[in-house]
């Protein structure tokens, strides 16, 4: 790895002007843009020269508008420059004049000292450099270190330097950030280890990469084999690998990021690295690999333990009542045995185990046994069942637990010390002699002792089921698997004590208001804020002036009324029927020709990243996926051959580039002049996140049963975070799994140029740390419970005044003093959080197996209260907060519409053979979607220019209300033709029915 780096291509040519040339605003936004306050109208009135005084309006509105020094010519802005003479000079006939460039640099000056800018010069450059170079630790993604710095320069309120600069700043960034890396392999990595890393890429040797890359496509014996291979393989390694990965301090992304190279490239291709690059891609992917095999078998012991005790358990039942039934059928047979006592036929001689056999021909000695219980009504215990079960266990015991049990790493915690001591123990025993020899009694619960000691002696078989059982219970925080990112301690996610040790630098350009203040500070700045608003929302129901939230009942209680005034988004309009269809081969192709999207799929080999990518099989391919054909199924229904879409797939589908060509398409939606329409609530952009189930034909390990969703079958959950009718970010989880885990993982991780200020989920989206999560990163999150009044009564009491008025007060007070005694672990979860050195998910998967009695989760349980308080008061109060939170759902429920037509087209079910696969899936399918959501914002931002331009009002204000999240004008099914030479799609003719002589689309 070089430090010399040329300068990369981060931005499509469409948003290098879109950044860098001047803005396009509509008639609003010039309204807005180029008004003046004092101080600006003050610079105003000191310049002499009119063209002047119009060019100062022009350049302070467009530095509003985006904080770049532009290099602009009268005929680029002409219609502006027009506008701003109309509106300051009516008089003035403005001629064709352009701004010298001691003019334009005058003018900036005076618009840096009013909006309080700096220029960009070499100590901002050398500053930014610095952040960007830290940044890097956390993504070395070149997008990802792009708007990094424009953030970064935004908040320094520096203005944005040229494009070239830029690139200069992240190709910098980059390499200095892989030269870091290429020093530490270079003296921590030892000859030996270096060796057997590139040794995987040889055929020849017993592990090759071939074999480690397969994995388990579910919790089978036989797919499990293939895992507890891969893990031995990799086992004699992982000590030293994880000591220089440790070294290397990458993050969670970075780690991926070098790793995902493995999948991408074949062992050849990776030879041709330079040494350390090809050594700092195998270490990563091993890295992760042993980790994610070392989860898939922590879960897979944990399914199959539960289901062993709900096997063993549904089989107590039935063999207890099945022989409670026959005890019942055997009573008259029971009469024959007791014959046998009286019959004078037998002789006093006979000895008794001839009528012990005489006895055996009626009933067998199990039957007579469950006849004495019954006629005792002495029921055998359940117990006895379910331990009779485990005894018929053994392939599962030996074949699938024990093997999984042997291979993992426990660690223990101050409450499993004993249990931990076992295990290790255990897991000596069974390696030499396949039973477990020294057993420690305490962990044998009384109920257990009668089943697993029998005269005394501890039944080694049974106690081993035991221990697996206790194992698997105490996998929820009070036993961790370091190994496992899912079953590992919070401290191993946290940010490690050599970087924390600068935890006051990391703090302060974290950029983060709330972790920047002083605890003390912020809690009596927040709990004032609390107080205040509590205290007028009393008031305002004390008065009345607030009628629709409390109801009063006959018997005197007081009850919560919260009705909802948001009203459905219209989907599918009838406005889009009198549309003619296009394929959407077609549309793809346009939105690509209006975008340029394709252009961000780049070849998987960097040799190759600049060789054109084949259009019409590419989006064959995208299609494919997105619809649940696949691949071979499209090539048998179009033009495409399977060779070629599998080629386009293998080298250019991936979820990183399938997440830049969502980006490329939502920030042009962005850029459109419907966008700005769909704005539920002035200067905030509204988001909303919901899952939704979908069945999938193959297992894999994040397919679940879901007798709701899928009845007998399995199925995932595709969670999409939605602004503005634009899917920004979505992410595939099991269907098992809570969607409040990964809300913030989808805000903090979205990549496109729309940023959500506030975002609103349903109750699934709700757990006791997200409003203090993303508090702390300074969102807003505004959900809507489904029984909101539970809600406000759990937070808020309502006594009755002396006047028998409603008086609203906080049921529990908020302990403040916990907050502040966890403040710096706190910082240290966010600090960990915007390093992506952990998840969200992961945080909150570690936290709810916390008693909630630990400091910690006390600590932001109370935080967490304190905002949710705040919140659900501007609920209570505010009628346009409801409704805004209502609207921002319906649109998630639209796309979600949209969603499930496009799945729909065959089948409705995933076809991935593994989590990937459906991850790219899903992917392609946003794809569609966000193709489909350009195409109609395009339409009705033209629309809007043709009705201003006409004079129309009325339909200039109706086109403004209609949603673009629709299909009525798309063919899904097909026929797929992608030779698009002969469909191009004309706009003009699209909009031909709604612009005829009337210029009023029909109702």
């Amino acid at each position: 790895m070089s430090l010399k780096s040329k300068r990369r291509t981060i931005l499509l040519d469409s948003e290098i002007q879109d950044l860098y040339g001047a803005p396009k605003l509509a008639f609003e936004q010039k309204r807005y843009y180029f008004s003046l306050n004092d101080p600006e109208l003050d610079a105003f009135r000191s310049i002499r020269d009119r063209y002047n005084r119009v060019y100062f309006v022009l350049l302070l509105g467009y530095f509003k508008v985006k904080p770049v020094i532009l290099n602009i010519r009268y005929s680029d802005v002409r219609d502006d420059l027009l506008f701003i003479a109309g509106e300051f000079f009516p008089d003035m006939k403005l001629g064709r004049k352009n701004l010298s460039p001691m003019q334009r640099v005058r003018i900036y000056r005076r618009i840096f000292q009013l909006l309080d800018y700096q220029s960009f010069d070499e100590d901002s450059e050398a500053a930014l450099s610095r952040h960007a170079a830290a940044s890097a630790a956390a993504s070395i993604e070149s997008r990802f270190l792009f708007d990094e710095s424009i953030d970064y320069l935004a908040k320094q309120r520096i203005a944005i330097p040229k494009y070239t600069v830029l690139q200069r700043v992240v190709s910098r960034a980059i390499a200095s950030e892989r030269q870091r890396l290429a020093d530490i392999l270079s003296h921590s990595m030892s000859q030996s280890l270096g060796e057997s890393v590139d040794a995987i890429l040889d055929d020849e040797t017993a592990t090759t990469l071939n074999t480690v890359r397969q994995s388990a496509r579910n919790f089978s014996l036989s797919e499990l084999e293939k895992e507890l291979s891969i893990h031995q393989q990799i086992e004699p390694l992982i000590d030293d690998i994880d000591a220089v990965v440790q070294q290397l301090g990458l993050s969670l992304s970075n780690l991926d990021h070098f790793s995902s190279m493995v999948d991408y490239y074949t062992p050849t291709k990776l030879r041709r690295f330079d040494k350390m690059t090809r050594s700092l891609y195998l270490l990563c992917y091993l890295h992760l690999k042993y980790r994610q095999v070392t989860e898939h078998l922590a879960d897979a012991f944990i399914h199959h333990c539960r289901k062993l005790q709900q096997e063993a358990k549904q089989y107590a039942d039935d063999t207890a009542y099945q022989e409670w039934k026959e005890a019942v059928a055997n009573v008259g047979k029971g009469a024959t045995l007791l014959r046998l006592f009286i019959d004078d036929s037998i002789d006093g001689s006979v000895p008794f185990s001839e009528i012990r056999q005489r006895a055996a021909g009626v009933m067998r000695p199990k039957q007579i046994e469950s006849l004495c219980r019954y006629l005792t009504d002495q029921k055998q215990s359940q117990a006895f069942y379910i331990w009779e079960y485990y005894d018929q266990q053994t392939e599962l015991i030996e074949q699938a637990l024990r093997p999984i049990f042997l291979a993992l790493k426990f660690q223990s915690s101050t409450t499993t010390r004993a249990l931990g001591a076992q295990i290790e123990r255990s897991q000596f025993d069974l390696d030499a002699c396949s039973s477990i020899r020294e057993i420690d009694r305490r962990l044998i619960r009384p109920r257990h002792l009668p089943f697993v000691a029998t005269g005394g002696a501890i039944n080694p078989a049974r106690f081993e089921v035991l221990l697996y059982l206790l194992v698997q219970g105490k996998l929820d925080g009070h036993l961790f698997i370091p190994q496992s990112p899912k079953h590992c301690s919070l401290a191993d996610d946290l940010v490690d004590d050599d970087i924390w040790k600068h935890r006051r630098k990391l703090i302060k350009s974290s950029l983060l208001n709330r972790i920047n203040t002083a605890p003390k500070q912020l809690m009596r700045s927040m709990q004032k804020e609390l107080a205040t608003t509590l205290e007028q929302v009393g008031e305002r129901i004390q008065k009345g002036d607030n009628r629709n939230v409390i109801l009063r009942s006959r018997s005197g209680k007081t009850q919560w009324r919260l009705p909802s005034s948001g009203a459905k988004s219209l989907l599918n309009n009838p406005f889009f029927e009198q549309l003619n269809q296009v394929n959407i081969a077609d549309l793809m192709r346009f939105v690509d020709q209006e975008t340029g999207f394709l252009d961000t799929f780049d070849h998987v080999r960097q040799v190759q990243a600049r060789q054109a990518v084949n259009a019409n099989n590419l989006i064959a391919a995208i299609i494919a996926n997105g619809t649940n054909y696949g691949l071979y199924r499209m090539a048998h229904i179009s033009d495409r051959s399977y060779e070629e879409l599998r080629s386009t797939q293998a080298n250019y589908l991936r979820m990183e580039t399938l997440n830049q060509a969502n980006d490329a398409i939502s920030n042009a939606i962005a850029k459109l002049e419907i966008f700005q329409h769909y704005n539920i609530q002035e200067g905030v952009l509204h988001a909303s996140a919901d899952g939704q189930k979908f069945e999938s034909r193959l297992h894999t390990f994040k397919t679940r049963y879901s007798s709701k969703y899928f009845g007998t079958n399995k199925g995932v959950s595709a969670v999409t975070l939605v602004a503005n009718h634009v899917p920004v970010n979505a992410r595939v989880i099991g269907a098992n799994e809570h969607e409040s885990h990964y809300i913030f993982d989808l805000l903090f991780n979205n990549t496109s140029e729309i940023k959500p200020d506030v975002l609103s989920t349903d109750t699934h989206g709700v757990n006791h740390v997200n409003f203090a999560l993303l508090d702390l990163f300074d969102y807003t999150f505004a959900p809507r419970y489904a029984q909101f009044g539970r809600v406000i009564e759990e937070m808020f009491t309502v006594n009755v005044s002396n006047e028998d008025k409603p008086v609203l007060s906080l049921k529990k007070p908020i302990r403040a003093d916990a907050i502040v005694q966890e403040w710096e672990t706190i910082q240290r979860i966010v600090i960990s959080l915007q390093r992506k050195t952990t998840s969200q998910a992961a945080l909150i998967r570690k936290l709810s197996t916390y008693s909630n009695t630990h400091p910690l989760v006390q600590a932001l349980t109370e935080y967490d209260r304190l905002v949710k308080a705040s919140y659900l008061l501007n609920y209570i109060d505010d009628a346009a907060l409801r409704n805004y939170v209502q609207r921002a759902l319906n649109r998630g429920e639209a796309y979600h519409q949209l969603r499930r037509a496009v799945a729909s087209v065959n089948g409705n079910r995933f076809r991935g053979s593994s989590d990937q696969e459906i991850d790219i899936w899903n992917e392609c399918a946003r794809l569609l979607t966000n193709a489909i959501i350009y195409f109609n914002s395009l339409i009705l931002s033209n629309l809007l220019a043709y009705y201003r331009a006409a004079g129309d009002q009325e339909n200039l204000e109706l086109v403004k209300k209609v949603s673009p999240v629709a299909w009525l004008n798309v063919n899904l099914n097909g026929p797929y033709s992608f030779t698009f030479e002969q469909n191009v799609i004309n706009m003009a003719e699209i909009l031909s029915p709604l612009t005829g002589e009337s210029g009023k689309p029909k109702k």
